[in-house]
């Protein structure tokens, strides 16, 4: 068996996270390799670099083991076709400061990212009008964002590469922050919008 620090890092990782995880977890090498559908002896292939990870195997195991597959291999994302690297650019209580968030995410539409505030909501969410609180009702069917402690994030681009889009992002005149509409009621006047974009899709994260 080779030393540690003579495999490669990818393998070295996933050592000491299987160690870890087999206490934390209570597994054997047996309930693992049913589990994950393997072999033992592919499983031990895999722990001391008879078998090379591909991204197939990395993410696999990641599940398994309930860990990010970046922490097996780092270099995994760049293995894998249509997945990028999100740097989250703004928050949409204010649209004109820069943040500085990193998600992963399949995509091959150029667009942005944005977190989302607890209390943005679709603007023009349709109601019934006969309902006796309103504005609960909106606030509890309309709000954009996830009350169950989960970041939610936006992703958004011209309205031209995303024509399938439900929703739409807009920026105001003379606002900053984000707001979201439903694409098939009525939107803001045309010369009250600073910027419009098409919502790709929100992510509970």
């Amino acid at each position: 068996m080779k030393h540690d620090n003579a495999l490669p890092t990818a393998v070295q990782n996933l050592r000491r996270i299987w160690e870890s995880k087999k206490t934390e977890m209570q597994f054997n090498q047996v309930e693992a390799a049913k589990e994950l559908g393997w072999s033992q002896g592919a499983i031990s292939h895999y722990l001391n670099n008879i078998t090379e990870m591909g991204p197939a195997a990395v993410i696999k195991l990641a599940n398994f083991l309930n860990v990010d597959p970046t922490e097996i291999d780092p270099s995994v994302i760049s293995k894998l076709p249509n997945v990028q690297r999100i740097e989250i650019t703004r928050r949409s209580s204010d649209m004109t400061r820069a943040a500085n968030e990193t998600i992963y995410s399949r995509t091959d539409i150029p667009s942005i990212w944005v977190s989302i505030d607890s209390d943005t909501i679709i603007e023009n969410f349709a109601y019934n009008e006969n309902e006796s609180n309103k504005a609960t009702k909106i606030r509890k069917d309309a709000c954009v964002a996830s009350h169950a402690g989960a970041w939610t994030l936006v992703n958004l681009c011209k309205p031209n590469l995303y024509p399938q889009n439900n929703y739409v992002g807009i920026r105001l005149k003379r606002e900053k922050r984000l707001r979201i509409y439903d694409k098939q009621y009525p939107l803001p006047p045309t010369d009250k919008i600073h910027t419009m974009w098409a919502v790709i899709s929100i992510v509970y994260n």
